[in-house]
C-alpha cells in the first residue's frame, strides 16, 4: 500500500510542477486557465489521496468546497475570455456597422 501511495504522490507532483510550468508558459488565458482548473484537481487527488492514507473523513467537506470553487473559476474565467454579453442581441435585428434597425 506505500508503495502505490508514494508512486500516485509522485505522480501528482510531476502533474503539478508541469500544470505551473503550463501556467507561465501558456501563450493565452485560456491555456492559464485550463492549467489551473486541472491544478485543482490535482490538488482535491493530493487531498483525498492523504484522507485515505489516514483513514479520515475530514477532508471530505474540503473536498466538496475545492471542486466547487474549480468549477466556478472555470466557468468565470471562461466567461471573460468569451467577452459574452448577459443579453443575447440577435444578428437579424442589427446591420453591418452594429447600428440597430428599427
Amino acid at each position: 500500500m506505500t508503495y502505490v501511495l508514494v508512486a500516485a504522490g509522485g505522480l501528482l507532483v510531476l502533474a503539478g510542477v508541469l500544470l505551473v510550468v503550463r501556467m507561465t508558459v501558456g501563450p493565452t488565458i485560456l491555456d492559464r486557465s485550463m492549467a489551473l482548473d486541472v491544478l485543482m484537481s490535482v490538488m482535491v487527488c493530493a487531498v483525498s489521496l492523504k484522507a485515505i492514507h489516514r483513514e479520515e473523513s475530514w477532508a471530505i467537506p474540503m473536498l466538496l468546497a475545492l471542486a466547487m470553487i474549480g468549477f466556478v473559476g472555470a466557468v468565470s474565467i471562461a466567461r471573460y475570455a468569451s467577452g459574452a454579453e448577459d443579453i443575447d442581441t440577435r444578428d437579424d435585428e442589427r446591420d453591418d456597422e452594429g447600428v440597430e434597425r428599427r
